[in-house]
């Protein structure tokens, strides 16, 4: 009985190759190169676009579109009709965008007849913005197209300290509306 159990175990041959025993798997190592190296270059990607990135302009504020038409028409000083129109067109725009009063979509007849109108203005710069676009139709509408640069340049003048002005007393107001 002993005998029958030493010859129940088998023997090797011994010119098997140990290679044979090896099993060769292509795809299990080209899938850790892939788990590995897809989420690596999309995080080198994400780096480098976040510090390639330039920072972002910031918006141009009624303010600054304000002032830099006046200074260019100041620079122009076109005849006095046509300062009038321009600098009541920039005046409305300017109230549009700082104020959201709808000046630049009336007519002045439209704009002097609104009970609110400049409501959003502050009351410190209502009068004067009032009688400045007053005083900015007559030369619109009084058909003289002569060329005045003192006229001009004081037209231009009083709507640029206009313009600060507003912007100066608005942010007082927002100054004063946050609690300490």
């Amino acid at each position: 009985m002993g005998n029958d159990i030493l010859q129940a175990i088998p023997t090797l041959e011994k010119d098997i190759p140990a290679g044979q025993f090896m099993v060769q798997e292509f795809w299990a190592p080209l899938l850790w190169v892939c788990a590995i190296a897809i989420p690596l270059a999309a995080l080198t990607a994400w780096w480098l676009y976040r510090r390639n990135r330039k920072p972002a302009v910031p918006a141009v504020t009624p303010l600054q579109e304000a002032l830099a038409s006046i200074a260019e028409l100041d620079a122009q000083l076109p005849p006095l009709r046509e300062c009038a129109l321009r600098l009541s067109m920039i005046l409305r725009s300017y109230l549009a965008g700082q104020t959201q009063d709808p000046a630049l979509y009336e007519t002045h007849e439209e704009f002097s007849q609104r009970m609110d109108s400049l409501a959003n203005v502050p009351v410190s710069c209502q009068l004067e913005t009032r009688d400045l676009l007053e005083h900015l139709a007559e030369f619109k509408y009084a058909g003289e197209t002569a060329t005045d640069a003192t006229r001009a340049h004081a037209l231009v003048e009083s709507a640029r300290n206009l313009v600060a002005r507003i912007d100066t007393a608005q942010q007082q107001s927002r100054k004063e509306e946050v609690p300490a």
